[in-house]
């Protein structure tokens, strides 16, 4: 995975993400996109052949930077929780 931060600043924060699944970055956009402190959040793909997609954030008064750590985390205890949901459903058959 390659990641690189195009525009970080207090209220925005956007970066490209090549090589990379973009399941998990779907969940954080999902997330972010409830939460009030969060003005716009966007994922772009430029080419479905290309690797290769951006996210963008901007929040009205909290740090970006805050607000994505924070998705991030809730994202990744839903993405624990789908885990241990998916290993009860198998191991009962």
């Amino acid at each position: 995975m390659n990641i690189e931060i195009i525009n970080k600043s207090k209220n925005e924060i956007e970066f490209v993400v090549r090589d990379e699944d973009p399941s998990f970055f779907d969940m954080i956009v999902n997330i972010a996109s409830t939460k009030k402190e969060v003005e716009f959040v966007a994922k772009k793909t430029a080419d479905n052949l290309a690797n290769e997609f951006s996210i963008y954030l901007r929040t009205r008064e909290a740090q970006a930077k805050d607000v994505l750590l924070e998705c991030m985390n809730e994202a990744e205890e839903q993405f624990c929780g789908i885990v241990k949901n998916l290993e009860k459903a198998v191991s009962k058959k």
